[in-house]
Formats: structure tokens, C-alpha cells, sequence
């Protein structure tokens, strides 16, 4: 003879719950993935795509070393180019100055006044020599760049207090991209600009007309010589500035291929993410719906 049927409604409980929980889940990490655009929580979720995102990750940062490198570098050369086409200005000033001062028709005060703007172009010069970056060092100091780059000695006459040679965008590869030391652009103590427009002045307040005339003529081959020099640095600066512009454009396409290999790694795609969240809402809700109809109180429950 048979046994007894037994009739429980509360067996179906568990497995219903834990598809419900499920469901929860996927809703929770769907929300997660929209709101992140990260398809993985975790490595486990897929070691593979884990570790070439980690790979990745690590490539982006050397390249946003390299960005910054570049950048400050494309600064720091264009404050030097400024400074460099301002240094060739005055010197250009002074060079029309002893042009004019040659003349033997000026009178002595003439001379004066025009020895007095060479003093005046000479401390401009020294500013522009002095030029600080926007970290305020020295642009122009080479290695030295906390201190001046060039200061007026004990007799007056001024002179680099630099060594070396600063470092370029060493860190994006591009060591040569660096800007000029003080003695590239301004010659050496003893012939280059600032000697030149010295020379100029004494030579402008010399009563000796044929001393006044010799001096002149050597001062004026000095400027020359310092504004050739400027034009050559400044022609120089803008190749360096030309390879930093290239070197950011490479940096940038990295970049870009970087993160769109990295979105294609770990990136959702939302279309599909919003479609499954709104679908896996409804059959919540439904199953949410069913299982309180169903198990709100048991079978015998309902009989009794």
C-alpha cells in the first residue's frame, strides 16, 4: 500500500531565494559597470583582460611621465626664445647706438646721453640673462639653475656664475632638446655681449677721436659677432621646440591607442548593459511578485 503523499510548499523556497539573489547580484554589478565603465570588479573575473589592463596601465603612466617631461620642456624653451629674441633686440639697439656714435659731428653730451642708454641696455641685458622659469630657476645657468646666471663681479664687469648644461626632455627621449647655456647666447666674459656693450660705452665717452674710433669699430664687431650668435641660438631653440611639438603629437597617439586598448579590455558596453539591467529589473520584479503570491503562508496554511 502506498504511503501518504506529502504535500510542502516550502521546499521551493530556498532554490527561488537564491535565483532572486542571483539576480540581485547581476543587478548590482551591472550598476556597477554603468556607472564605472569597468567591466571587472576584480582580476578573477577575468585574469587574462586583468593582467594586459595592468600592463596597460603601467604603459599609460610612463607616457604621462614622458607628457609632463615634454611640457615642461616646450616651457622652459619658449621663455628662453623670448628671452633670446629680446637679448637680440638690445643688442641690435646698441649696434645702431655705436653706428650713430661714430659720427664725428656729435658733440660730447651727444656721446654721453648715448653712453648712458648703453648703460641702460646692458642691465636690461642682465635682466634678460637672468630670465626665471615658472619654477623660478635660472633658465640660462645651465645645472645651476638656483642661482643667477650671470652677476657683476667685485670690478663691475659681469660674468656667468652657471655650470653645465641643464637637462632637456631626458625622460620623453629627447636629450638635445635643452635650453642654451649663458655663454652660448652671450659669449665669454671677455669678448661676448656684455664686454661688447661696455667697450661701446667707454668708446662713446672717449675724447680721443682716433681712440674713440678704434673702440667703437671693436665694439661694434663684438655686438655683430653676439647678434649672430643670438640669431644661431634662437634658430636652434625653435628646432628643439619643433621636435618637443613632435614628440607631444606621439605621446598623445599613445595615449589615445592606450586607453581605447585599455576600454577594449575592461570597457562595457552600455547599450548591451542597460538592456540586460532593465530586463533582469523586470524579471525581479516578477519572480519578487510570484514568490510573495506563492509562499505568503504555506499550502496547508491556506487549508487551515
Amino acid at each position: 500500500m502506498s504511503g501518504p503523499v506529502m504535500v510542502n510548499s516550502r521546499g521551493a523556497i530556498p532554490v527561488q531565494a537564491e535565483r532572486m539573489k542571483q539576480i540581485e547580484n547581476r543587478l548590482s554589478d551591472l550598476e556597477r559597470q554603468i556607472a564605472t565603465g569597468d567591466r571587472l570588479s576584480s582580476a578573477a573575473d577575468d585574469p587574462a583582460g586583468a593582467t594586459r589592463a595592468a600592463m596597460l596601465r603601467r604603459l599609460d603612466s610612463r607616457l604621462v611621465s614622458e607628457e609632463r617631461s615634454l611640457e615642461r620642456s616646450s616651457g622652459r624653451l619658449s621663455l628662453a626664445e623670448t628671452a633670446v629674441e629680446a637679448a637680440g633686440l638690445v643688442v641690435l639697439r646698441a649696434r645702431d647706438l655705436g653706428l650713430a656714435g661714430a659720427s664725428g659731428t656729435l658733440s660730447p653730451e651727444d656721446r654721453a646721453v648715448m653712453a648712458r642708454e648703453v648703460s641702460q641696455l646692458r642691465m636690461q641685458l642682465l635682466e634678460t640673462a637672468n630670465q626665471r622659469d615658472e619654477a623660478g630657476r635660472y633658465l640660462f645657468a645651465g645645472a645651476q639653475g638656483a642661482q643667477p646666471a650671470y652677476a657683476a663681479d667685485a670690478a663691475g664687469q659681469i660674468g656667468w656664475r652657471g655650470f653645465g648644461t641643464a637637462a632637456g626632455a631626458d625622460a620623453a627621449g629627447v636629450s638635445t632638446a635643452a635650453v642654451p647655456r649663458g655663454p652660448d647666447l652671450f659669449g665669454d666674459d671677455a669678448n661676448g655681449a656684455f664686454a661688447a656693450l661696455d667697450a661701446l660705452a667707454s668708446a662713446l665717452l672717449e675724447p680721443d677721436p682716433l681712440l674713440r674710433e678704434t673702440g667703437t669699430a671693436t665694439a661694434l664687431e663684438r655686438l655683430e659677432a653676439a647678434h649672430h650668435r643670438l640669431s644661431g641660438a634662437q634658430a636652434v631653440i625653435g628646432v628643439g621646440l619643433a621636435r618637443i611639438s613632435t614628440e607631444q603629437d606621439r605621446v598623445a597617439a599613445a595615449r589615445l591607442d592606450t586607453a581605447e586598448a585599455l576600454a577594449a579590455v575592461r570597457g562595457v558596453n552600455l547599450t548591451s548593459a542597460i538592456a540586460e539591467l532593465q530586463a533582469l529589473d523586470l524579471t525581479l520584479q516578477a519572480a519578487r511578485a510570484s514568490f510573495s503570491r506563492i509562499h505568503d503562508g504555506s499550502l496547508f496554511d491556506r487549508l487551515g
